[in-house]
């Protein structure tokens, strides 16, 4: 199951015993329905996948545990936590030369000695872009912001993907409960030794990545990606609608899905509405707008009763309340209509925003940054985020936004003249 993987490196991923659970139960469902159990770094990508989390000895192994930590006593190195960049400052050759930041309710110039790298994330990164001048004409116009550059690409092509979720009622017994989170016991033992039930992170277990109509076959376009847990509301729905979907499950033993769109085909973007550095830019995400995403998400509700009525899963269910959205309900018992209201309903993008300012070759009018990740129309200028992604990956970004920092890093030295380890 490792051929795929490397060892040693700033960054630990692997699974956990939930996840190592699930694969067991998946196991005799992958065989009925002929599906493989997948190593996603692999050659195959459509499959049953078990989760790889990034966990080290019980402990999130984050971004910052992983890469910053271990290098803070460095000299070249300042973190100033609390500051925010209002505006990257430009020379009047368009070269960047340091940015203007806030903190604690002052404004400060930082001075650059070679170029500014920025790394906001999807939305933060085009909303700086814009207030410094570079991005569509009609913003800046609006705005009355002096234009440094004209890139129209900024704050547009923004890409994540949608999702909805649903709750299945399982056995007693294969899920955790409202002890296990409550237990002082569980509580002390990762407090003590960051083992056992908090030391492996709540969520989903194992994807299933399916082409369901993709003219690839070998790359997925939906991910039924599953947990066993309890049923819970969820945050982002008002209580009436919790109440129907979750309600008569709450803190039953659950097989929670969400069924995810990897390569939904509509595109949002990010608007500025004010000159004012605090004021949040808004999101528009233009959910289903493209006719095809809504009919390739039915098509993973079917297959996520497919699995669901296996004969393998139809062990562990448990006789199913009703969980009917009442404003869907007159289109009929789960036919196509009712799950494309419920769709319509229930459909969230997730927390993986991407490609605001997407890397392109010049014939494209639409791209921000080149292959060296450099900001068109100025020159001292890096965006190194999400964000320069042309469209988004088929599964969670974090791997792929790593893998862009590393690269980027190469980049940067070696347009520097330093020489990278391959150099050497």
């Amino acid at each position: 199951m490792y051929e795929y993987h490397g060892k040693g490196g700033p960054l630990t991923v692997d699974t956990t015993d939930d996840v190592r659970k699930m694969e067991e139960i998946i196991r005799p469902v992958a065989a009925e329905l002929g599906l493989d159990i997948i190593d996603p770094n692999g050659p195959n990508s459509i499959g049953f996948a078990p989760v790889h989390n990034t966990i080290r000895r019980g402990v999130r192994a984050s971004a910052s545990e992983s890469f910053l930590k271990p290098v803070l006593s460095r000299p070249n190195l300042r973190i100033l936590t609390g500051a925010r960049v209002d505006k990257i400052l430009f020379n009047q050759d368009k070269i960047a030369t340091g940015l203007q930041y806030t903190f604690k309710g002052k404004t400060h110039i930082v001075d650059a000695r070679k170029e500014v790298i920025l790394s906001a994330g999807a939305v933060m990164t085009p909303k700086l872009l814009i207030h410094s001048g570079i991005g569509p004409r009609k913003q800046l116009e609006k705005l009355g912001i002096p234009v440094v550059a004209l890139t129209e690409g900024v704050g547009q092509n923004l890409d994540t993907h949608v999702q909805f979720p649903s709750y299945w009622k399982i056995k007693p017994g294969l899920s955790f409960t409202a002890k296990d989170v409550l237990s002082p016991h569980n509580i002390v033992n990762y407090i003590k030794k960051q083992t056992g039930f908090y030391s492996m992170p709540p969520g989903p277990h194992m994807h299933t990545y399916l082409n369901v109509g993709g003219s690839n076959p070998r790359r997925p376009d939906v991910d039924l990606y599953m947990g066993l847990q309890i049923g819970v509301e969820i945050p982002f729905y008002t209580p009436e609608i919790n109440s129907q979907f979750a309600g008569p499950l709450l803190n039953e033993p659950v097989l929670f899905f969400m069924v995810m769109l990897c390569r939904p085909k509509t595109r949002g973007y990010i608007a500025i509405t004010s000159k004012n550095p605090f004021d949040l830019p808004v999101v528009h995400y233009n959910v289903y707008e493209h006719p095809d995403d809504i009919k390739l998400h039915l098509k993973g509700v079917k297959e996520l009763i497919r699995i669901m009525d296996s004969e393998a899963l139809r062990k562990i269910r448990m006789p199913q309340p009703d969980l009917t959205l009442k404003a869907c309900a007159h289109l009929g018992n789960k036919t196509d209509g009712y799950w494309e209201c419920y769709a319509r309903h229930m459909a969230l993008p997730n927390e993986h925003f991407c490609c605001t300012a997407k890397m392109a070759p010049p014939t494209d009018p639409m791209g921000v940054v080149s292959p060296r990740l450099s900001v068109r129309g100025v020159s001292g200028l890096r965006v190194v985020d999400a964000s320069v992604m042309p469209e988004v990956v088929s599964t969670n970004p974090m791997g792929t936004v790593y893998v862009i920092a590393e690269k980027a890093s190469d980049i940067i030295k070696q347009d520097w003249g330093y020489l990278t380890k391959e150099q050497v």
